[in-house]
């Protein structure tokens, strides 16, 4: 940092000596040529200032000194504007000429270019001045309205010009400097909308991830929960050819209904947004009759109370997205009562008039161990010592994407799992 720090005052400097260089350059071409414009006896009485013939060379003084003074005119413009106009005075008072003429051009321009505001106004209002103040001498000397006028006009010429010169530079420059420093504002602009916009990739990269994490939680788990359990059951008891039958018959039934559910969900992956594709990976109420099915077939006792609400979706009533999460909680709350030892499960569906609006109740109660009472377990964390609590977080996702409401906790010995999910307005279950 303090090397790139030092590489720009290097650069500052630099340009700052070239500046330098060049003042002293124009201020002696300026000399130069008002020495030639001496030396051309372009000098004289000054009309209104008879003086005594003086020799020529006395113009080069100062000439000289008015000229000196334009090589500081960036850093002291003022200064050097006052040195030059005493050293003009003076000339003047030796009669006069064109020389002077130039050197307070330069000065009076340079007052424009480098000076503070304030500077520059009480410059342009002592210009002011003297312009008045000229045509008045000229009437007091003289009394004659047309030699007034025409040296009031001498003096616009002389001193108004160089000033109206170096404020139209000095304007132009400042509009080059603030475009510059818009195009430099929209540069950082659009680097800052690029920054932005990898950033929402990023989020909605994370976000895509997440979906499909918790896609995959419920397409996968629950079949491999039942297989664990089956299998688990089937080794932790003696031999029973009949029973051991059965029991690979529904680790059979449940990889296949894995694998073709992972398939579904790889295909609409790889269809990049294509119309028409079946969502398979996600079914909804319609089929909640193979849920239970595989529910009792893994050892469950499961009870459904249905108040319309499944009539409801098997006529697509029901909107697709409150569709597939109840079933999805459905079955994710199936396979914890199937983790945590439960026996008996209540499936409850129904419709409620939430504080939002109506919504479609899911509430799953089972007689498993589900979570010490003792201790109850947050809805986010682990339903008890051994899982994962992935499930709940899944559940409680999909109700509170949709809007709608999730809670779950210990009930009577087992576990309540409780979601309302949004229904709209003109939506009636089982109409």
């Amino acid at each position: 940092m303090s090397r790139a720090v030092d590489e720009v005052r290097r650069v500052v400097a630099a340009f700052r000596a070239d500046d330098a260089r060049a003042d002293a350059l124009v201020a002696l071409a300026t000399y130069t040529l008002c020495l030639g414009l001496v030396a051309l006896g372009v000098v004289g009485e000054h009309p209104l200032l008879p003086v005594e013939h003086v020799p020529a060379w006395w113009h080069a003084v100062p000439l000289g000194v008015g000229c000196a003074a334009m090589v500081v005119k960036r850093r002291r413009p003022l200064t050097a504007l006052g040195v030059g106009t005493v050293a003009a005075l003076a000339d003047v008072a030796l009669g006069g000429g064109a020389a002077p003429v130039v050197v307070l051009w330069d000065l009076l321009f340079a007052v424009q270019r480098h000076a503070r505001p304030a500077a520059r106004r009480w410059v342009t209002r002592a210009v002011a001045v003297v312009v008045v103040a000229s045509a008045v001498a000229t009437l007091a000397a003289r009394g004659g309205a047309q030699a007034a006028v025409l040296n009031a006009l001498y003096a616009v010429a002389v001193l108004v010009t160089p000033l109206w010169w170096g404020a139209n530079v000095r304007q132009g420059r400042e509009l080059a400097a603030a475009a510059e420093e818009r195009a430099r504002l929209e540069r950082e602009r659009a680097r800052d909308l690029v920054r932005l916009a990898e950033v929402e990739r990023q989020e909605a990269v994370q976000a895509e991830r997440t979906t499909m994490a918790r896609d995959l939680h419920d397409v996968v788990a629950s079949h491999l929960s039942a297989i664990a359990i089956t299998s688990g059951a089937v080794l932790s008891a003696p031999p029973d050819p009949r029973r051991d039958r059965d029991a690979l018959t529904r680790v059979r039934e449940a990889s296949l209904a894995s694998l073709s559910e992972m398939r579904s969900m790889i295909r609409v992956l790889r269809a990049d947004g294509e119309l028409g594709v079946e969502l398979a990976a996600t079914p909804r109420l319609g089929s909640l009759g193979a849920l239970v099915a595989w529910a009792r077939g893994a050892g469950l006792r499961v009870t459904v109370e249905d108040d319309g609400v499944l009539a409801a979706a098997r006529a697509g009533e029901l909107p697709a997205a409150v569709d597939q999460a109840a079933h999805r909680i459905a079955r994710e709350a199936l396979t914890n009562a199937l983790k945590h030892g439960g026996t008996g499960v209540e499936l409850r569906f129904g419709t409620d008039a939430g504080s939002d609006g109506p919504e479609l109740v899911v509430e799953v109660l089972d007689d498993g161990r589900g979570a010490d009472p003792g201790r109850p377990a947050p809805v986010d964390g682990p339903a008890d010592g051994h899982g994962t609590g992935t499930g709940l977080v899944s559940m409680r996702e999909r109700a509170e994407s949709l809007g709608g409401t999730f809670a779950a906790g210990p009930a009577g010995g087992g576990w309540r799992v409780r979601a309302g999910l949004p229904l709209p307005v003109a939506t009636r279950a089982g109409a």
